[in-house]
């Protein structure tokens, strides 16, 4: 019978061998399958090992190994639902190939503006990022990218740690990317409005730095040229944060000149929540005053009273495929990078 007294450490390879009464590669033999040992000793040193509460260290299966059966995965904000709802498929993904996901907020100066935040923010990615590689991480998912953090995924290619980028996007850096057409979205949302009548259409984007933002924005502007059309606001609050605050604020300020809008396309849901709370604020009925779009479809968009019209990305898919792109890269993929275009679907609902 095994000795089960309570252990203040965890179980080693040692504890088992030293019960058993084999060797060290004994048990690795016979608990990776390895030949070496006879099939009765296999099952009796299973039988120990199962007993003793014995798991296989993936920091020692790292050091020989110099990778683990986990990933790393850096989200901007990980109380932001959108990011959450990518970290839910990356770990079903994940956990359907036998790996772990290891995630990390990133945080700091990702989404704020001026040259000493992207300097901070680049500074944490590239910490965090290393941090995941000294823990022997096989690779990496990153959700934050700017385009300042170009060296950093240079570092990565050079030392041979496969690196997928969701959502956001590093333009012309050739590594794995899977996302949706920013693009084409925001130009549906601004097609949508102009069919219901909107001729004075604003525009209320997120950081000029972030290649989904930039592509979002020239989506706007390009649907509304097409159509022989302006922004509202040509050269006031096109630009700022992904947040509810900053689309409160930008939309006092529009609303305070007195320009004529008929219609606010927001770069994201959180900026068309902070919009809308602006309409109620300023007295503005939503939509026959000012109709107001979002574009991501968070789980709040259509909750309650609450019916913004916004644009489906499909997150838990992002999480989901990015894993499997990863996955092909650590198992020795090394062909040309991949960049893989996911459908979006407009969502036209009580705002507009």
């Amino acid at each position: 019978m095994v000795d089960r007294r309570s252990r203040a450490r965890r179980t080693t390879m040692n504890d088992v061998a030293r019960v058993a009464g084999v060797s060290s590669a004994s048990v690795s033999y016979a608990l990776t399958g390895a030949p070496g040992v006879s099939d009765e000793l296999r099952e009796r040193i299973r039988a120990i090992a199962n007993e003793l509460g014995y798991r296989p260290s993936l920091v020692a299966q790292g050091l020989k190994t110099g990778r683990a059966r986990s990933i790393g995965l850096l989200l901007t904000d990980i109380t932001n639902p959108f990011y959450t709802e990518i970290a839910a498929g990356a770990v079903a993904a994940a956990g359907d190939l036998g790996y772990e996901v290891l995630i990390s907020h990133v945080g700091l100066g990702q989404d704020a503006g001026g040259d000493d935040a992207d300097d901070a923010g680049a500074a944490r990615l590239a910490t965090v990022a290393r941090a995941h590689i000294d823990r022997y991480s096989s690779g990496l998912l990153l959700t934050s990218l700017l385009a300042r953090d170009q060296p950093l995924l240079a570092e990565l290619r050079r030392t041979h740690v496969p690196a997928v980028q969701l959502y956001r996007r590093v333009p012309g850096e050739p590594s794995d990317w899977v996302g949706i057409d920013d693009h084409a979205a925001a130009g549906e949302i601004i097609n949508h409005l102009l069919t219901t009548g909107r001729r004075h259409v604003a525009v209320l984007g997120g950081q000029r730095s972030s290649y989904a933002s930039a592509a979002r924005e020239a989506g706007f502007v390009d649907a509304l040229r097409a159509a022989g059309l302006q922004p509202a606001n040509p050269d006031q609050g096109r630009w700022g944060d992904i947040s509810r605050r900053s689309g409160l604020e930008r939309a006092r300020e529009l609303f305070a000149r007195g320009t004529p809008i008929d219609a606010v396309a927001c770069g994201n849901d959180l900026i068309a929540l902070g919009v809308l709370d602006a309409c109620r604020e300023d007295g503005f009925a939503v939509p026959d005053d000012v109709a107001v779009t979002g574009l991501d479809d968070m789980s709040f968009a259509s909750v309650g009273p609450l019916q913004l019209t916004t644009v489906t990305v499909p997150r838990e898919l992002i999480g989901r495929r990015g894993v499997q792109m990863l996955f092909r890269r650590i198992e020795g993929d090394s062909g040309p990078p991949v960049e893989e275009v996911l459908p979006h679907q407009l969502r036209p609902r009580d705002t507009t």
